[in-house]
């Protein structure tokens, strides 16, 4: 028999497969999986995709498959999941179906155990916990309207903004304005407007600039300086909040594509939350959050894990893509 361990967003699915000894022994790739974004026949597609994907890899049936564990991008309510359990039923899973937010499993894998805190900053922001009695708490995360502070968005949108002021001569000028304009093939800060209001539901257009912004800042420039440090701060004020909820001391994880592709943020951000709150720690992710499904089958199952074989076998399997 075998686990299914899924971790299902609004871009990819990412899929392992182990047997019931927590050996994993392949992974999958497919599309969306966010039901209230893709819809229910793209979700089943997705899901399908990478079930029949892992067992075809190993040459099982799916009747062989004891536990399916999901992390999925809106799972969060009752309705959701009964939504989610009967598509995984359609696709011929017969036996036991765990089903948790995305956000819960990303936790999980992060500290490899139900308990800890996760920041993220990548086209979003969000600060997610899990308390000793498993309960999820999140700070942020309300999109980019109603926050987002502190992501690749809010560092992008702020740089824009900070150039078009320049431009007026009601802002301080900032290497922002060259380095966008450059990015963009454009010749004249006018022209920038007309391509913010043609992508306005286009987020990450707009959160591609951040890497300009925070290289302006990494450069000294004053003005991107600002915005970088208003959106760490931010982002530590999440992080704190966070913590407060759960209470006592807890380690702290940080992902997304802001975090672990800037050292200068990450780093500004750790002393930053050093210098708030001493007591936090912050520590280096474990695993994807794929192998958290895994991990919460697993401890369903009362399996135990070696987390050194782990990593061994996720290269492994990734490797049989």
């Amino acid at each position: 028999m075998y686990i299914i361990g899924i971790d299902g967003g609004g871009t990819k699915t990412k899929a392992y497969i182990s047997d019931l000894d927590g050996n994993i022994l392949a992974s999958a790739i497919g599309g969306s999986s966010n039901y209230l974004s893709a819809g229910k026949i793209t979700t089943k597609e997705s899901l399908q995709q990478v079930i029949n994907s892992l067992c075809n890899k190993i040459n099982i049936n799916k009747e062989e498959i004891e536990i399916v564990s999901l992390g999925l991008a809106g799972a969060g309510r009752k309705e959701d999941r009964q939504v989610i359990e009967e598509i995984i039923r359609e696709i011929g899973i017969e036996n036991k179906i765990i089903i948790n937010s995305d956000a819960y499993i990303s936790i999980v894998a992060a500290h490899g155990e139900e308990k800890g805190i996760i920041t993220i900053s990548g086209t979003g922001s969000i600060s997610l916990g899990i308390d000793s009695s498993g309960k999820l708490h999140r700070t942020g995360g309300w999109g980019h309207i109603l926050g987002d502070e502190g992501s690749g968005y809010y560092f992008g949108r702020e740089g824009l903004i900070a150039i078009m002021k320049a431009y007026d001569g009601r802002g301080e000028k900032t290497i922002i304005s060259n380095k966008v304009l450059d990015y963009l093939g454009f010749n004249t800060e006018e022209e920038i407007p007309k391509y913010v209001y043609s992508n306005i539901g286009e987020k990450a257009k707009i959160a591609k600039l951040a890497p300009l912004v925070i290289e302006a800042a990494s450069e000294g420039d004053k003005v991107s300086t600002e915005i970088v440090n208003r959106g760490i701060m931010d982002l530590v004020n999440m992080t704190n909040t966070t913590y407060k909820k759960i209470g006592g001391s807890i380690n702290i994880a940080l992902a997304g594509g802001i975090f672990e592709k800037s050292r200068f943020i990450r780093e500004k951000f750790i002393k930053f939350l050093k210098n708030e709150n001493p007591q936090c720690k912050v520590v280096e992710n474990k695993f994807s959050s794929g192998i958290g499904a895994l991990i919460l089958a697993w401890e369903d199952k009362g399996i135990k894990y070696n987390e050194t074989n782990i990593l061994k076998q996720i290269k492994e399997g990734d490797n049989n893509v």
